[in-house]
């Protein structure tokens, strides 16, 4: 949490203000629609392929070749699929050739963490994302002398791996592969989709806004959502805690432990909701001050839909601890085929119009899971009680 806390201080308060000053918001707007197809590709790869490795090693000896190699492979292909994506946004040969450098680095990046956590070595890891920061930092001194604000990110992004080159052994032996590269490139693969579903949710708002309004939209929009994605920090180590607390169990979760779960979170998200309408205005007029009369609007539509966002993702865990992966990965698809569809419907120009079709589509996931999860629940006991009768 310290680590990412850090880095993204650095980014939202330091980094992006200062570019949306000095290059306008709307050019603001076209850069946070690179950095979108990249917050779907990067991690999609780099995070699956650090969890995969996480998890099929206490069954597998794979080796670094086995990943090294997949990251080689599916950078190359999301490579394609960024170039495809932001072909008529991406003006120039050599802006080409730098988003696909700074591809190569965030895919490596997102997948290098995995250093310190197969080793349990958090102390470093935090060092990792300490080094990212920093490398921001210089990198926006960079960009001042330049002009050329990949370098900002570009500059981070190769200090960190630099220093885990220093302090680890992920990438030695980059090619040498073992037995189990098969079983890597299964497992893994089946992840990088799951990833690219949850990804493209999180992120559509940039890609949709730059397609069917403009980038001035696309900053407009990001800057009031800033809130309620960095409240996703404090609540994803939260998830994690909780699914391996719920998993350690031997008992079956009963529908009376299921409804408290669920009415616990919605009594948090009714808490950060409640943050969120008082920190998002003050933000707004710190440090976005020229866009705070246009999007005052929309503050309150924007922060219910990204709270709602947080607790669909909470119900999530709470539900996986009781049924199939595969039904999250369902259950996932619907909500991006529902949001899309809504979106291409109702958004008329009007960044209003989007962001009411994003509410409604995540309010309907919080929904359908919660029901989901109810209905689940009760299976789940049954199956165990027939189980336990045979």
């Amino acid at each position: 949490m310290g680590g990412a806390l850090l880095m993204n201080g650095v980014l939202q308060v330091l980094v992006y203000p200062l570019l949306n000053r000095h290059m306008g918001s709307s050019e603001l707007g076209n850069l946070l629609f690179i950095m979108g197809i990249l917050a779907i590709v990067c991690p999609s790869i780099g995070q699956a392929l650090n969890t995969s490795r996480l998890v099929v090693r206490r069954d597998y000896d794979v080796a670094n070749g086995d990943y090294d190699v997949l990251l080689i492979l599916y950078s190359v292909l999301g490579s394609a699929a960024a170039l495809v994506i932001g072909w008529n946004y991406t003006s120039g040969l050599v802006n080409i050739l730098l988003t696909f450098a700074l591809l190569f680095l965030m895919v490596f990046r997102y997948y290098g963490d995995v250093e310190y956590r197969l080793n349990l070595n958090y102390r470093r890891y935090f060092v990792y994302y300490a080094v990212l920061t920093a490398g921001y930092i210089l990198g926006f001194g960079l960009y001042f002398l330049t002009g050329v604000w990949f370098l900002i990110f570009m500059t981070g992004e190769a200090a960190c791996l630099i220093y885990l080159a220093l302090t680890g052994s992920l990438f030695k032996n980059f090619f040498a592969r073992s037995g189990y590269f098969d079983v890597a490139m299964r497992r893994g693969s089946f992840l990088i989709l799951s990833y690219v579903v949850t990804n493209l949710t999180l992120n559509i708002d940039r890609l949709a806004l730059r397609f069917l309004i403009d980038d001035l939209a696309v900053t407009q929009y990001y800057v009031v959502s800033l809130i309620g994605k960095t409240m996703l920090l404090v609540v994803a180590p939260v998830n994690t805690i909780m699914i391996s607390y719920l998993t350690k169990r031997k008992e079956r979760m009963k529908k009376g432990e299921y409804l408290k779960l669920v009415g616990a979170g919605f009594a948090v998200a009714a808490a950060f909701f409640a943050a969120a309408e008082i920190a998002t205005p003050i933000f707004l007029k710190l440090f976005y001050s020229n866009l705070y009369e246009g999007v005052r609007g929309i503050i309150h539509i924007v922060n219910l839909s990204q709270i709602l966002g947080l607790l669909s993702a909470y119900l999530f865990i709470i539900v996986l601890t009781f049924t199939e992966e595969k039904w999250q990965m369902i259950l996932q698809i619907l909500h991006l085929a529902v949001i899309c569809a809504l979106i291409y419907v109702m958004t008329r120009g009007s960044i209003r119009s989007f962001s009411l079709a994003v509410l409604i589509a995540n309010a309907a996931r919080v929904l359908i899971v919660t029901l989901f999860g109810l209905v689940r629940v009760g299976k789940a006991k049954d199956a165990s009680r027939l189980k336990e009768d045979y």
